[in-house]
């Protein structure tokens, strides 16, 4: 009876201790969250396209800026050139997600006014992957009858 039982506490002992053992004395880092890992400015050309005609603008800064871990501000740059000038805009509440080492930005659709009191409406996506913006967005500005659709890749500076 007495073997029983020292063979039972040994085999306990053994599963206690595999148990709670750990693999390494390292403690992994916490994980940066999406919106900050893609905060900072990117530069690159604009190119914009408006009834079938496409014009490029040529090193342009869009700026990434984190609301929170999962929700970024994209600052589009002002683009274009007097009579069609457009102004800086900001769009915000564009939400991020992150896998497999590619941060989306979801499709989000912002309305609003510039300071001299033109309307917008800008829909918005993209992605970040190794240091590199790429978006697509389509604005309706002011009065125009049409969208002008827009992509650019820039990376991060």
């Amino acid at each position: 009876m007495k073997q029983i039982k020292f063979l039972f506490a040994t085999i306990m002992a053994v599963v206690f201790l595999t148990t709670f053992s750990s693999c390494s004395d390292e403690k992994d880092e916490p994980a940066v969250p999406a919106a900050k890992t893609i905060q900072g400015t990117y530069a690159g050309d604009l190119g914009c396209t408006v009834m079938g005609s496409a014009s490029i603008f040529e090193d342009k800064t869009f700026t990434v800026n984190a609301t929170d871990e999962s929700t970024v501000s994209v600052v589009l740059p002002a683009f274009g050139e007097a009579p069609m000038a457009l102004p800086s805009i900001t769009l915000t509440g564009v939400k991020v997600t992150e896998a497999n080492g590619v941060v989306t930005l979801a499709t989000t659709e912002v309305t609003g006014q510039t300071d001299a009191g033109k309307s917008y409406t800008c829909t918005f996506s993209g992605t970040v992957q190794d240091k590199t913006l790429n978006l697509k967005f389509n604005l309706q500005y002011g009065a125009m009858p049409m969208p002008m659709i827009c992509s650019s890749t820039a990376l991060k500076q």
